[in-house]
């Protein structure tokens, strides 16, 4: 991704001055485009940003905090021996992870409304 800022006293007011500049500013995108193609980099040194341990740290504090107890309760069940139970938690370990599928499934954008879709649009009026 290439980000550059372009101060606000550099876009000219006049229509005509505008439309120009904003033209030659298209064509240096093309041309990053393309040297992008060709190279695989941006003409610009690229900026990489420095790696944060917040980031680790949260993600090991929520991890450590919500999964030791589930694996505490997976242990007991399995140590438990009663084949009744097991078989519960198995049901409902794949309940959940099924609705959870279900779920995703149903954000998908290919199962989503038609509103404003030109081809609906026209079926509905043939």
């Amino acid at each position: 991704m290439y980000v550059r800022r372009i101060p606000l006293e550099q876009v000219p007011e006049e229509e005509d001055q505008c439309s120009a500049w904003l033209h030659r500013l298209y064509q240096e995108k093309d041309a990053f485009q393309e040297q992008y193609y060709q190279t695989g980099t941006f003409p610009e040194t690229p900026m990489v940003p420095p790696r944060r341990p917040w980031t680790l740290l949260n993600w090991l504090f929520w991890a450590s905090l919500l999964l030791y107890p589930f694996f505490r309760f997976l242990v007991s069940m399995v140590s438990s021996g009663s084949s009744l139970t097991l078989a519960g938690f198995v049901l409902v370990f794949f309940v959940a992870s099924v609705g959870v599928r279900w779920m995703i499934g149903v954000t998908e954008i290919d199962k989503g409304s038609a509103y404003g879709n030109m081809d609906s649009r026209q079926k509905h009026k043939d």
